[in-house]
């Protein structure tokens, strides 16, 4: 016991050190801000993040704010970029370890990791019904897999597939890489397209882990033609997780890693992913955010704002505004990894707790 205890101490220590490293050789992070309106209202807000993801934004924002760079810092002079650069009525900044922990902290970005049994039909079991009836609804059709090699398969998947189904999703915020880029990569990933009476509809890229370990989904891309019939689009988008899952199976990894996550809970990728029965986990480096939001409209943004999932000590927490319905569509999922789920008022008071 005392060994394990002795292990879990130099496991945290190094990841501190190396934290510490990272802030004294890192290079200078972005200070960005970004001009709109208050999310489901017509309060114009103003928000700066000082390093953080810019997806971020879209918990604050309606769409079609304006974005605009100010300048960068490095970390550990994060104090003078303040009276540089100023505060807004939203300021998301690094929280470092050693300073006093502020009211919200919350992840650089979220992992979700999915762990595999050895047989697909134990897997299928543990799924939600909807998330199961999708696959089995598409495994019905005319459906085929095959894997693609070359450049030309890439940018196919790439022009095709990935790009239109990116900015469906993200619009003008969608991170776009290039195919040749996927394409260098080729070594260590599959790349499998589903085809429908010969036409294929849709392709995911899954890399293979360097030495040992997890397999991890790094791209899914659908083709413009399945978007017209929105249960087809459903249906398709389950059938390529299902076939990733089932090759990861194969292959014999015990998890897949279903890639990063904004530590929003009101975005839907977070609850798509759990309803796989992914473990939600904070990113392994120590890289937090402060969100301050100042008292003039802190009471409007919290009650507005998407949810963002916080630290509370090493552990996850969400505190949600209530509104309809949002108890019902709980019960219907599994947030893995979510130590506390609350239902709070305006003022983060919390009226009821959701999850032990």
């Amino acid at each position: 016991m005392l060994l394990v205890i002795m292990q879990a101490w130099l496991l945290g220590l190094r990841t501190y050190v190396r934290y510490y490293l990272d802030l004294l050789r890192g290079s200078e992070l972005v200070i960005t801000r970004f001009s709109g309106s208050l999310i489901h209202t017509d309060q114009a807000l103003n928000v700066i993040f000082y390093g953080s993801s810019n997806l971020l934004a879209d918990a604050f924002l309606n769409p079609g704010y304006q974005q605009e760079v100010l300048g960068s810092f490095q970390p550990l002079r994060l104090r003078a970029a303040i009276q540089r650069y100023g505060s807004a009525d939203v300021v998301l900044y690094p929280h470092l370890p050693w300073q006093a922990r502020p009211e919200i902290v919350i992840p650089d970005y979220l992992e979700a990791i999915l762990p595999l049994p050895a047989a697909m039909e134990g897997f299928m079991k543990q799924l939600r019904g909807n998330v199961r009836r999708s696959v089995q609804q598409a495994l019905k059709g005319n459906v085929s897999f095959e894997e693609g090699h070359s450049l030309d398969d890439y940018r196919e998947f790439h022009e095709q597939m990935l790009i239109p189904y990116l900015r469906t999703r993200h619009g003008e915020h969608a991170y776009l890489d290039t195919a040749e880029n996927m394409y260098a990569q080729a070594g260590r990933s599959h790349l499998v397209f589903v085809s429908e009476n010969g036409q294929r509809l849709g392709g995911f890229l899954l890399l293979k882990p360097r030495i040992s370990g997890v397999a991890y989904f790094n791209k899914l891309g659908l083709h413009p033609a399945v978007y017209a019939d929105k249960e087809r689009m459903r249906q398709l988008n389950a059938l390529l997780y299902y076939k990733m899952f089932s090759m990861s199976m194969e292959q014999g990894y015990p998890a897949i890693n279903l890639g990063i996550t904004p530590p929003v809970f009101g975005n839907g990728i977070l609850w798509y992913k759990s309803s796989w029965g992914a473990q939600i986990i904070p990113n392994t480096s120590l890289h937090r955010y402060a969100l301050s939001i100042a008292g003039p409209n802190r009471a409007s943004v919290l009650a507005h704002m998407q949810a963002v999932v916080e630290m509370d000590a090493d552990k996850l927490r969400v505190n949600l505004a209530m509104r309809d319905g949002i108890e019902d569509d709980l019960k219907r999922h599994r947030f893995n990894g979510l130590a506390h789920i609350a239902l709070v008022n305006e003022n983060r008071q919390i009226i009821k707790h959701l999850t032990d």
